[in-house]
């Protein structure tokens, strides 16, 4: 009696949850979302979220398949993908855009800004806007900003505590102007390379360290071959939410915005996400035997004085105009100027709720 009951109810559950599950007509619109990071990691979660979202509120309408993990190409094949329409719309970091439209370098100049909310005020106000606006020269049309994190190098070669550490080391970096620069500036050889293979070349010690995220560093399994890492977080580094401009203008206005207001609501999202994921990777790392060097501020000045001619440099890069406004900003930040802002982002994203255990459950 008992077990069929248990059928019973099992059977009714099963109904119930088959007539709770929406019924989509055939989409009519599909696409596909790339980009190169691990599945499973904050970026492919919110992609992921995003896809799931768009299909709900548009009511099957618009169909996104994400494609995680260079499987459609490294960053500069997929931006052209999506130049070309071949790829409706991607996630890929400044350091690839930066060969499409070179303005974009701006953000990856060296402790540019002093925490994450300076990340959030100047990328989602005029600045970032701004420098969004610029795709659509390049048939792509620029979203929102989400977040790759802070950018910390590792070596198999030394420990790295000092800017003169870096001396003849052989650093792994994005195709990007700025980031060899970075390298040069510190005495290092820098050696521009796909991400995708990354892992395999400090494997095969082609390199001696590259420079990521911790939530990259982790989820690529660095740790097997790279053993000293300094958190010194020399800069914050996103990825841009674009849309084949062809695509962008041939959607209905509705779409758009709900595309538009579902990035803004997923963008905070993956950024909750991956800020409380980056220490929690960090103990994994330590766990796996890598030696992390925390730089207290003495040696974070030291950084900072040891990276500054860069900013020379950078307006040959992007441009005198936006690195001047990129400075201002930093100063502006630092007084205090935008208290408001930064308060903002602290209490918006204390009501935010991540799934930060589920993320950890991917990565043993």
């Amino acid at each position: 009696m008992f077990s069929k009951t248990i059928k019973l109810l099992t059977g009714v559950t099963a109904v119930s949850m088959f007539a709770a599950a929406p019924v989509y007509a055939q989409a009519k619109y599909n696409f596909k979302l790339a980009h190169v990071i691990t599945a499973g990691t904050p970026i492919d979660v919110a992609a992921n979220r995003f896809a799931d979202l768009i299909k709900e509120r548009t009511k099957g309408e618009v169909e996104i398949k994400v494609f995680p993990a260079s499987q459609l190409g490294a960053e500069r094949a997929i931006i052209e993908g999506v130049q070309l329409g071949t790829i409706e719309m991607s996630f890929t970091t400044t350091g690839a855009i930066g060969g499409f439209a070179p303005e974009f370098q701006v953000l990856d100049l060296p402790f540019l800004f002093q925490n994450y909310e300076a990340a959030y005020t100047y990328l989602d106000g005029a600045q970032g806007s701004n420098l969004l606006k610029l795709l659509d020269r390049k048939g792509m049309h620029g979203v929102v900003y989400l977040e790759n994190g802070w950018r910390n190098f590792t070596s198999s070669k030394n420990a790295i505590k000092v800017p003169a550490d870096m001396k003849g080391q052989k650093i792994r970096v994005m195709e990007s102007p700025m980031y060899m620069g970075l390298i040069k500036t510190l005495n290092g050889s820098p050696t521009p390379m796909a991400y995708s293979e990354l892992p395999n070349a400090l494997l095969q010690k082609v390199i001696d360290g590259q420079e990521n995220p911790t939530v990259n560093i982790y989820s690529a399994k660095m740790y097997e071959s790279q053993p000293y890492m300094i958190k010194d977080q020399h800069t914050y580094n996103v990825f841009i939410f674009k849309v084949n401009g062809k695509v962008w203008k041939a959607l209905p206005e509705n779409i758009r915005k709900t595309i538009e207001t579902t990035a803004v609501e997923v963008r905070d999202f993956q950024r909750k996400l991956n800020r409380e994921a980056d220490a929690t990777f960090v103990k994994r790392l330590e766990g796996k035997g890598m030696k992390v060097h925390v730089p207290n501020k003495e040696e974070v000045k030291a950084w900072q004085t040891a990276t500054a001619p860069l900013w020379e440099d950078a307006k040959k890069i992007s441009t005198p105009a936006l690195v001047a406004e990129a400075a201002q900003f930093r100063t502006d930040f630092e007084a205090g100027k935008y208290k408001a802002e930064e308060q903002k982002y602290i209490e918006s994203f204390k009501k935010i709720n991540v799934p930060l255990d589920d993320v950890m459950k991917n990565f043993k």
